[in-house]
């Protein structure tokens, strides 16, 4: 009752969210919203090869944004009854119904990644541990605002979550391959939502080689559960892989999108920002792209990714510690220390209250001296090893190349609550039989007299 209580509230805080803070989609979200609609209306994204389909001015096809949260809100639009996303003026107008729909399945999903954070503390920290990071999860701002934006991070990190469940069920189960089954479908669809996201299968294979079926002998042994995770994870992305060959005329992993991604931060006008060093921006923004830009009409997506792929290589074959620069400064924004400018501008991006914001910011420097201090109890030492590397993965493939806050930052935060959680379970056991041990009225033992003092002494 206390866990359904606590689901509750969170569902609570975050329909009170959506529906007190105006919102208005832009950039991504409007293409997500644009893109759920043409999903609704035609089961797919649109195949047309007019010029200015693609994303950067490309002549289409489109498979720049990986298809798993416009097809979340896709199902959403349908059952909701708004799909009727129209272009005015060049402009694309969505209508306030759709919108609200979408703000709503925002609210239910993070109160699901609120579930997912007390199974993940359940299976692997322990029950009270599990309870406290379910409740901190709850509340947790930066998670409740990012439940009334729409950002694919909501989905990936559920869909995270939900694969490290799986490992850790896997790892205790008596029948461990259909967890491990579900494990490599639900990295599928986090690596359909957002493709960073890859990462998670590295410490899932350690959990795979942990397990050894009793009726395989030899090299099979080994590498039967970790094939496993990764057929199933690979199974779950050939219908897109499948569609952009078709469609395409070449094989594009999941999204084209890694030119655009890495000439964004990799050239000379983000690394000399003077505000927010290494700042991402789009390409069409970058001196000296003019010429490339006129000619986006006649490219495709894929053909237009890789020219800028190239720039950005070459910029850091010019550049060898450019990685290294753009990794520490896109952690001192993870962290949010570079300055309120920068996390002003990532809140802008996403629609975000500014409001909402610097409590984001402040709870999550909060949330990190809580995690601190449970890094260091015996509840977080003694876990699966594995499990503090996924957060640890999830921050390189994000810090070396681009650093939105908090939004880039979501799966990682969930960690960070576990982490805390084990530090608050820690000092509540140790409080706990001190509190009882406290005697009462001086020695403590028999009724207390009329007219006794009320002093209390704590030894």
């Amino acid at each position: 009752m206390l866990v359904a209580a606590i689901l509750a509230l969170a569902l609570a805080v975050r329909l009170v969210e959506v529906e007190t803070t105006s919102y208005r989609p832009v950039n991504d979200a409007g293409t997500y919203l644009a893109l759920a609609s043409q999903i609704a209306h035609t089961g797919n994204y649109t195949n047309s090869r007019a010029p200015g389909v693609g994303a950067g001015g490309t002549r289409g096809p489109s498979a720049y944004f990986p298809p798993g949260y416009p097809y979340l809100l896709a199902a959403v639009d349908l059952i909701d009854g708004h799909t009727s996303v129209k272009r005015v003026n060049g402009h694309t107008r969505i209508p306030s119904g759709a919108v609200h729909g979408a703000r709503i399945s925002q609210a239910l999903l993070g109160t699901v990644t609120v579930a997912l954070v007390g199974l993940v503390a359940l299976e692997g920290l322990g029950e009270l541990t599990a309870l406290i990071a379910l409740l901190l999860a709850a509340l947790y701002p930066a998670f409740i605002g990012l439940s009334g934006t729409i950002v694919a991070e909501n989905l990936a990190t559920t869909l995270v979550l939900g694969a490290l469940w799986a490992g850790l069920r896997a790892l205790r189960s008596g029948r461990p391959y259909r967890w491990l089954v579900g494990a490599g479908v639900l990295t599928g669809l986090a690596v359909l939502t957002h493709v960073n996201t890859i990462v998670v299968v590295v410490p899932l294979l350690l959990v795979g080689w942990r397990i050894r079926p009793a009726t395989a002998a030899g090299w099979w042994r080994s590498v039967a559960a970790p094939g496993l995770i990764v057929g199933c994870m690979l199974l779950t992305l050939v219908p897109w892989l499948v569609r952009n060959a078709v469609v395409m005329h070449r094989f594009v992993f999941v999204t084209d999108e890694t030119g655009i991604t890495l000439v964004g931060t990799y050239n000379p006008a983000s690394a000399k920002n003077p505000g927010i060093p290494y700042k991402w921006r789009l390409y069409n923004g970058i001196p000296g792209e003019r010429p490339l830009i006129r000619q986006a009409g006649r490219l495709t997506e894929p053909g237009l990714s890789d020219r800028l792929q190239t720039q950005a290589q070459n910029y850091i074959s010019d550049h060898l510690y450019a990685p290294l620069a753009v990794a520490f400064y896109n952690s001192r924004r993870l962290l949010e220390l570079e300055g309120s400018g920068a996390w002003h501008a990532s809140a802008k991006a996403i629609s975000l209250p500014v409001g909402l914001a610097r409590v984001g910011v402040i709870g999550f420097w909060v949330l990190c001296l809580l995690a601190l201090a449970g890094a260091v109890t015996r509840a977080a030492r003694r876990a699966w090893r594995w499990l503090w590397v996924t957060p640890v993965l999830l921050w390189l493939s994000v810090a070396l190349i681009n650093a939105e806050t908090p939004r880039f930052r979501e799966p990682v935060d969930a960690f960070l609550i576990l982490l805390a959680a084990c530090g608050l379970a820690a000092a509540l056991r140790w409080f706990q039989p001190r509190l009882r041990r406290a005697p009462v009225a001086g020695s403590g033992v028999g009724p207390r007299s009329a007219g006794a003092s009320e002093r209390v002494e704590v030894g």
